[in-house]
């Protein structure tokens, strides 16, 4: 969430969310490979918190940018490269306005980031101005929540946890249905951390309230469609290119492939 107080705990962000990581770098690997430029190494990271994919293509031979909003983060991401020896660029920046430099194989931006552009003009922009950061016939892959269940928009729950040693970090994405604006189509969601050593909890961090859009595949589709700048070769339900979005899927997600026209 933009501006959530867990983002200043990069650490505790890095071992709660590394839980499917190597299944997401290996999907952007396909993607390039199905879709993208011929030899594209050079990858942009949009909202790259803690670095869990940059560092992991850094280390598969990417050329990695990573920009994200919060200083903790891209100083963790500084840090933990340069403890592997990996050379990659990170710096602050905002997806509403990116001010980074050059030309890019293939963006990504994941883990519900994009739904922080709360209107269609935001989206377009945003839309064209990744396109312009990449090379002809290079890709965008965006990955968002979208409801399940008409009757659970805005009200979802999520958790999960991961441990290291004797570390654990459970997460809980909440959602507050009471925050539900119809026409704008945003609400506000919020992010729990729960730390916890040998057992025992030594700290709850509330992210706070984040307001964000609710995009629906069509409505998506169709921003797309009107930014001028992609073609929408494919929607996923899942990290995986021999899982399409279904109703029968009842996914959570969606993950998108968007080519430059």
């Amino acid at each position: 969430m933009s501006g959530s107080e867990v983002y200043r705990y990069p650490q505790h962000y890095a071992l709660g969310y590394r839980w499917n990581t190597e299944a997401e770098c290996a999907f952007i690997e396909t993607c390039l490979r199905l879709y993208g430029p011929e030899g594209g190494k050079r990858l942009l990271d949009i909202g790259c918190g803690s670095g869990r994919h940059l560092l992991a293509l850094a280390a598969r031979g990417y050329q990695m940018t990573g920009v994200d909003l919060q200083p903790e983060m891209i100083a963790h991401v500084e840090a933990e490269a340069k403890r592997a020896k990996l050379a990659v660029t990170a710096r602050v920046d905002d997806l509403r306005a990116l001010r980074v430099n050059g030309t890019f194989a293939a963006a990504y931006c994941f883990m519900d980031t994009f739904r922080f552009l709360l209107t269609n003009e935001e989206i377009a922009t945003h839309l064209r101005t990744v396109a312009g950061l990449l090379a002809p016939g290079g890709l965008y892959l965006t990955d968002f929540w979208i409801p399940a269940r008409w009757d659970q928009v805005g009200s979802e729950i999520h958790q999960w946890e991961q441990t290291e040693g004797s570390k654990t970090v459970r997460v809980f994405y909440l959602q507050h249905p009471e925050s539900v604006d119809p026409i704008q189509q945003t609400f506000e969601d919020e992010l729990v951390f729960e730390v916890q050593e040998d057992g025992q909890t030594t700290d709850t961090i509330r992210g706070g309230r984040t307001r964000t859009r609710l995009l629906l595949p069509q409505e998506f589709r169709a921003l797309v469609e009107q930014s001028a700048a992609f073609e929408l070769m494919a929607t996923h339900g899942d990290f995986d290119v021999t899982t399409p979005l279904s109703p029968s899927s009842l996914s959570w997600r969606m993950v998108s492939i968007l080519r430059k026209r």
